[in-house]
């Protein structure tokens, strides 16, 4: 057991329960992070099937498009996603709920369903930002494959940048679980 460890059982009386959360998001901000490793199929290339390019999230994250926040002009796509820009693609993905006043269905599309209730939020550029205009997602928080015009570059609203990859889907179906989501 750490002294940390060992200084909490100790003092969890005397510190209560605020303190006691206090010290343990310390505790976990001050924790190493593990390495992320691409996955085995990250440096697949694309497959295409007739003129439908199959994106995959790992090859979006692979392609490395560093974006920074705090910079007063965003730095270009990769040339990896640039080249699919304006593309028919189709991808896997989880389907989040986004609120649009205009009663057009508008959602994020992750790779991972829980990625900010329980782990770290997914980055700007590895969320999709899919406008899907009058077609309905079965059941948010689920598996979908969505097919569509894929745009890439960073897209503003009130001067802040909202989006750096979109869809413009043309069809959207349900997965039946979520091996196909890669």
């Amino acid at each position: 057991m750490s002294r940390f460890s060992e200084y909490l059982r100790a003092h969890a009386p005397y510190i209560g329960l605020g303190g006691l959360l206090l010290l343990m998001i310390v505790g976990s901000l001050l924790a190493p992070q593990p390495t992320v490793r691409p996955s085995v199929g990250a440096n697949r290339p694309l497959s295409v099937e007739g003129d439908v390019i199959r994106l995959r999230f790992d090859y979006i994250k692979n392609a490395n498009y560093d974006f920074d926040p705090r910079a007063a002009e965003p730095a270009p796509p990769p040339p990896a996603l640039q080249m699919i820009d304006g593309k028919l693609v189709e991808i896997a993905g989880f389907a989040l709920p986004l609120y649009s006043p205009t009663g057009q269905t508008e959602f994020l599309l992750t790779q991972a369903a829980n990625g900010c209730c329980f782990g770290s939020p997914p980055m700007l550029q590895h969320m999709i930002l899919v406008r899907a205009g009058n077609l309905k997602v079965s059941g948010y928080g689920e598996p979908v494959i969505v097919r569509g015009v894929f745009s890439v570059g960073p897209e503003r609203e009130d001067g802040y940048v909202t989006s750096l990859l979109r869809l413009q889907a043309t069809s959207i179906h349900a997965l039946a679980d979520d091996r196909d989501i890669e």
